[in-house]
C-alpha cells in the first residue's frame, strides 16, 4: 500500500491521465465497505473509517480484499468506464462543511473528462463505515 493522503493517490492518476477500466466492491449499490478503482496507471482502494475516507493504492491484485463484486454495469461506472481521471478535490469545501482535512476527508469528488469535454463527477462519502458513491448532477 502506499503512503500518500487519499488526495494524492487520486490526483497521482489525474496527473497520469490514468483512465478507470473497473470499479469493483464489497457488494452491488450505492454503499459499500470496500470499493477497489483499477486504473491503466494502477489500482485504488477506498474505505470509510472514523477519520473519514481512506484511500490507498494496492500494489498488486494480491492485496486486494476477496470476494469483489463487478460493478462495470452500475451506476456511476458505466457512465465513466474508459474515460481518463482529470482531477479529484475534498468535497464540502465549497461549503465549508464535509471535509474535516486533506488527510482524511469526509467527501471526496473526481472528475472524470477535461472541463469543456462533457465532465461527470463522481462523489464517495464517508458514511459510517461505508462509502457512498454517487455522481454529481
Amino acid at each position: 500500500m502506499s503512503t500518500l493522503s487519499g488526495l494524492e493517490v487520486f490526483e497521482s492518476i489525474a496527473e497520469a491521465g490514468g483512465r478507470i477500466l473497473r470499479a469493483e466492491a464489497d457488494r452491488a449499490g450505492a454503499l459499500s465497505d470496500v470499493l477497489v478503482l483499477t486504473f491503466d496507471v494502477g489500482r485504488v482502494v477506498v474505505s470509510s473509517g472514523d477519520e473519514g475516507l481512506a484511500v490507498s493504492q494496492a500494489s498488486d491484485r494480491e492485496s486486494l480484499p476477496g470476494n469483489l463484486l463487478a460493478l462495470d454495469d452500475e451506476e456511476p461506472w458505466w457512465r465513466v468506464a474508459g474515460q481518463p481521471m482529470t482531477a479529484a478535490w475534498p468535497g464540502g469545501v465549497e461549503d465549508g462543511v464535509g471535509a474535516r482535512g486533506l488527510h482524511s476527508p469526509m467527501v471526496m469528488k473526481v472528475r472524470f473528462r477535461e472541463e469543456a469535454d462533457n465532465p461527470r463527477i463522481v462523489v464517495f462519502e464517508a458514511a459510517g463505515r461505508s462509502v457512498r458513491v454517487s455522481i454529481e448532477s
